[in-house]
């Protein structure tokens, strides 16, 4: 009690302004400091880089309103939602992108609408317990070994992946489950090494295994293909991005191994964890008439993603004919109020203003520019010695950005633009390049779901280095020695502009 009165003293005496940024859920200090930083770094960009040729003053404009950005993201100064929707503003005012139709293009582009759409199908499995009832129904048929239900979690990830577009829903999604499978567990060292592994693999590490794989199961699979599609024409569609990315699937027994070794898990089992989880799974009952029919809403959206070729209908569009489907007047007893609740918009307003700020970057050619400066800095190697360079590069840059969408936003108009100037096909330098940025698991900070991961205090920022480092090296070769000889078969051959 005594406690709790001086923490309520402590914030009594702070200044106002702290008090407030305080009970919003910041840290006041860091996000005050944060904000007027962002907005000193602005103009300090609008008024004191000089231009230069291939540099205009509306690529300058641009490059203020990214760095403004990226110090809001860093800091935590806005929320994300917020930020995303001043990136259109900040574009137009500046005169970066003077008409605000254009500033706010990517809010009106068929990827928006597609994450939409899959943001309320995904509120509308949680509202009906669909999605917690797939998560269970894998993770309750596996052995009581550590490393079987390791082998779950991944599994359960990768199906999510399809149904919950967003690594940070799906690390919260999981979050509960391995909380309630830990609580099982004492404080032996034994024990704590494999509190560890289910908090990072079952929770974080699971997420972005299978992020790449499905088009909506990851947003910067979004930014990237809608940049590929309006810059190079590319026509990636839902389906033609699963064909291109399911080899990934690879990179799950290479995180299960290494995990397992790791942390030296082989052999152990958790005493009543299959039990714990088998018994949330029968409180859930047999599948019901609702489930049945958001299930059926949902494969006929699946469906038509991946016949897109075929019926020429836009994937945002198919999405939203999906989502109007299970609202049908009197089809199932669904509240709107409920979906809406659980439908993340905060996420979607970030991934729009990001797709705004990487058009930008290309209608100002500040894309051009800056790759220009980063050509000059790549050695001459050959086609694999110039992609391996500039993948361990780009993941040095990452360190100081915090989550993907901020990174791929920042990089993939970049990116493009490097690979005319290095000779490389477009397609697949992108994709390389950027799909590795999804394993950026060197700090928990770098992917939003594994700082959710960090959240259950099972783990320290060491502890997360230590095992996610040769993850993100892994992801490197695997994608340079296994993804880019399969993307030339599918006629993107890297080495061939």
């Amino acid at each position: 009690m005594s406690t709790q009165f001086e923490v309520n003293k402590k914030t009594a005496l702070l200044p106002w302004y702290e008090r407030n940024a305080l009970e919003a859920g910041l840290q006041p200090r860091t996000a005050i400091v944060g904000f007027i930083a962002a907005w000193v770094v602005f103009f300090a960009f609008l008024g004191l880089v000089p231009t230069a040729a291939g540099f205009t003053a509306a690529a300058r404009a641009v490059l203020a309103t990214t760095a403004w950005v990226m110090v809001v993201w860093i800091t935590d100064a806005l929320p994300k939602s917020i930020s995303g929707l001043m990136i259109p503003v900040l574009l137009s005012v500046s005169g970066a992108i003077p008409n605000p139709a254009d500033a706010f293009s990517g809010f009106s582009s068929n990827e928006a609408y597609l994450c939409l759409g899959a943001f309320i199908l995904a509120g509308v499995m949680q509202v009906t317990g669909v999605d917690k009832r797939i998560a269970l129904s894998i993770l309750a048929r596996v052995k009581p070994k550590v490393p079987n239900l390791l082998n779950g979690f991944f599994l359960a990830h990768a199906v999510s992946a399809l149904f919950v577009p967003a690594t940070v829903a799906r690390a919260g999604m999981y979050l509960p489950i391995v909380q309630g499978v830990n609580r099982l567990m004492g404080d032996t060292p034994e024990e704590k090494r494999v509190r560890k592994a289910l908090a990072m693999a079952g929770i974080g590490f699971g997420a972005v295994f299978a992020a790449p794989i499905f088009l909506t199961g990851h947003m910067c699979n979004v930014i990237m293909a809608n940049l590929l599609n309006t810059k190079v024409d590319a026509g990636i569609t839902w389906g033609s991005w699963l064909w291109l990315h399911w080899p990934m699937l690879g990179m799950f027994p290479l995180m299960w191994w290494w995990v397992v070794r790791h942390f030296r898990l082989k052999g152990m089992d958790i005493t009543g964890g299959s039990e714990k989880i088998k018994e949330e799974n029968e409180k859930l009952g047999p599948i019901n008439a609702v489930e049945k029919t958001v299930l059926a809403c949902f494969g006929i959206a699946v469906v038509l993603w991946a016949t897109g070729g075929i019926h020429k209908i836009q994937t945002g569009v198919v999405t939203l004919i999906a989502v109007s489907l299970v609202f049908i007047p009197g089809l199932l007893p669904l509240d709107w109020k409920k979906v809406q609740q659980k439908t993340i918009w905060g996420t979607w307003l970030l991934l729009a203003g990001a797709l705004c700020l990487v058009t930008a970057f290309s209608k100002t050619g500040l894309d051009k520019f800056l790759a220009g400066k980063m050509v000059d800095i790549v050695p001459a190697w050959g086609w694999l010695g110039i992609l391996l360079f500039v993948m361990f590069l780009v993941q040095v840059f990452r360190l100081g950005i915090i989550s993907n969408v901020g990174a791929v936003t920042l990089m993939a108009p970049i990116v493009l633009a490097m690979a005319p100037l290095l000779k490389l096909n477009p397609v697949a330098f992108v994709l390389a390049v950027l799909n590795v940025d999804t394993y950026a698991l060197i700090l928990p900070m770098e992917v939003t779901a594994c700082l959710v991961a960090y959240a259950s205090d099972e783990f320290t920022f060491t502890d997360f280095m230590k095992a996610g480092t040769p993850l993100t090296i892994l992801a490197i070769f695997y994608i340079a020695f296994i993804m880019v000889p399969w993307w030339a078969f599918n006629g993107y051959p890297i080495w061939q502009p």
